[in-house]
């Protein structure tokens, strides 16, 4: 008992005379600087004799650096959620943000009814050549039970050097037992390229899923690939779609590198401004582009982020691109990594990026949220322009220059993918099913299967046009008018009883595009995701008003225009 109270009293000596040593340092600054600099001395002194209290005669032991890693990760929730403290035993998710590699099984999971389900498997790796499959679910890791881990749990058993062998015992729908897959680790490198083909003979498409330090070349490469493609299909490229859509970006530097595989050498693609007055760094094409002039289209949405909207907002900004889809993400921020003692490293929010016009679509102020204050998009809404003239704004995300709205689909389709049962109805098909037939299709019987799956699992739509006449009869229910409201409140029933009725009948006037998400995720079940990818391009609309738009040069050139 005696040994670990030294050990505490010697740390908390170390942490005052750190605080001392900091008081001093910045006690002289404050007399020239500001009032700043005494507030940080007088917090430190505080941290430190805290500390040396708590350490000293709390009523059971502590471990000193876990509980200053918690007062650490309570300093970080106090920030924006992209900032946090990585200890030296995480320090791989680092190496993943900058190169794509790590030791694994090559598995995303997630956790779906409160249980681990594999939701992503990385071609070639070992956990797809056992034979696992998207929307199994892990019970166990050798000995131990994983089922209800949280990510990061799962990664003390997932991860580890390559080479070293672990048994998984998995549960799949259909199969009553569980399945037992012995694996070994493997170096897993992440693709930022996915999928490259041509639409139409002579569109070029670029499918990339994260910016890591090998993302500028690979799409350099899958360009060069495709240039070839259409040349051995004895015609040229007339255009190139890259698809954004669900990339949450990575490293700034590997955006710039991949605007100057288009723009002119010398171009401006983004600058970068932190706190201090005179921090503004500006990033400019450093090499010849590779395609100067080809025509080009960007497709994003709502989950498309940071470097993502970085080159979104580049290529839109300099009227290089026309950009194709929803409304991005609105990330506007960059993150520095910087080494910590003892192999710690600290990712840190230092600076917001503003595109070529001058625009910074970061959508939420963190500094406001945490003083209760929500930034509204209007507060932003600013007018800038392009190098050609037109008018683009400051919207909290970068705006598409054709938005593509799917139809009265979009709201049913995201209520059966928000509740998972698109996946899990997947799950349930193709449990007992080894493969599908070479010509697979969902036709008319498989769709009422899920139709009837949808009613089993008590899946019930309501229109935004039912909630919002559901949201105003409460509200006239609650008015102090109530008894002028009856009358209005009687008309609002009619017509929800009339909309119940029509809803009924939705999943059925959407058949074409559920049947074409249900293809999309049982497909997943057995092929790898690029050629998933490449079977379903002609049904996707985003790429098909991009190949649109690319084939009719006419009104390629007009979009990008400056308006008369």
């Amino acid at each position: 008992m005696r040994k670990f109270k030294v050990s505490y009293q010697r740390i908390a000596l170390i942490i005052t005379l750190l605080v001392v040593l900091g008081v001093s340092s910045w006690g002289f600054r404050a007399l020239s600087d500001n009032a700043a600099y005494l507030k940080i001395s007088k917090s430190l002194a505080i941290f430190g004799e805290f500390f040396r209290q708590v350490s000293n005669n709390y009523v059971d032991e502590i471990d000193p650096a876990e509980f200053i890693e918690a007062g650490i990760e309570g300093m970080v929730k106090h920030l924006d959620p992209y900032t946090s403290y990585i200890a030296d035993e995480d320090n791989e998710e680092v190496d993943i943000i900058t190169t794509g590699v790590y030791g694994g099984l090559g598995i995303t999971t997630a956790l779906l009814d409160s249980a681990v389900t594999i939701v992503g498997i990385t071609e070639g790796c070992s956990a797809e050549k056992a034979g696992m499959r998207v929307g199994d679910k892990i019970y166990a890791i050798d000995s131990t039970i994983v089922m209800n881990a949280s990510s990061d749990e799962l990664r003390k058993f997932t991860r580890g050097k390559p080479g070293t062998s672990l048994t998984v015992r998995i549960l799949r729908s259909g199969v009553r037992d569980t399945l037992r897959i012995s694996l070994q680790r493997q170096e897993v490198t992440l693709k930022n390229v996915t999928f490259y083909g041509l639409t139409n003979n002579d569109i070029g498409y670029i499918r990339l899923e994260r910016f890591t330090h090998n993302a500028p070349a690979e799409v350099r490469d899958a360009l060069i690939a495709l240039q070839k493609q259409a040349t051995d299909k004895k015609t040229s490229l007339r255009g190139l779609t890259l698809d954004l859509r669900e990339n949450p970006g990575g490293l700034l530097d590997a955006a710039v590198g991949i605007c100057e595989l288009f723009v002119p050498q010398g171009t401006q693609i983004v600058s970068t401004r932190g706190r201090a007055a005179d921090s503004e760094r500006r990033y400019y094409s450093r090499r010849p582009p590779l395609e100067p002039t080809l025509p080009l289209a960007i497709l994003i949405n709502d989950n498309t982020a940071s470097a993502s909207e970085i080159v979104a907002g580049a290529l839109q900004d300099l009227d290089r691109a026309v950009v194709v889809g929803e409304r991005s993400f609105g990330k506007g921020l960059v993150q520095t990594i910087s080494s910590l003692p003892y192999d710690a490293t600290l990712k840190m929010t230092t600076a917001k990026y503003y595109t070529p016009s001058g625009r910074c679509i970061q959508k939420i102020d963190y500094n406001d949220r945490r003083h209760g204050i929500v930034k509204s998009n209007a507060d932003t809404n600013k007018t800038f322009k392009t190098q050609n003239g037109r008018t683009v704004r400051d919207v909290s995300g970068i705006m598409p220059d054709t938005v593509v709205v799917v139809g009265a689909q979009a709201d049913i389709v995201d209520e059966l993918l928000k509740r998972s049962t698109v996946f899990t109805f997947a799950n349930e098909y193709t449990g007992n099913r080894s493969s599908l037939p070479e010509n697979f299709t969902v036709d008319k019987r498989i769709f009422d299967q899920f139709v009837g799956y949808a009613k089993r699992s008590k899946f019930t739509y309501e229109s935004p046009a039912f909630r919002k006449l559901n949201d105003l009869e409460k509200l006239l229910k609650t008015s102090p008018n109530q008894a002028g409201s009856q009358s209005v409140i009687t008309h609002i029933t009619a017509a929800k009883n009339q909309l119940a009725k029509e809803q009924t009948l939705e999943l059925e006037r959407q058949r074409e595009i559920v049947s074409f998400v249900l293809y999309e995720e049982i497909l997943e079940r057995f092929y790898p995701r690029s050629l998933v990818i490449g079977k379903t391009l002609n049904h996707d609309i985003d790429i098909t008003t991009a190949a649109a738009i690319l084939h009719n040069p006419q009104r390629y050139k007009m979009m990008l225009r400056q308006p008369q």
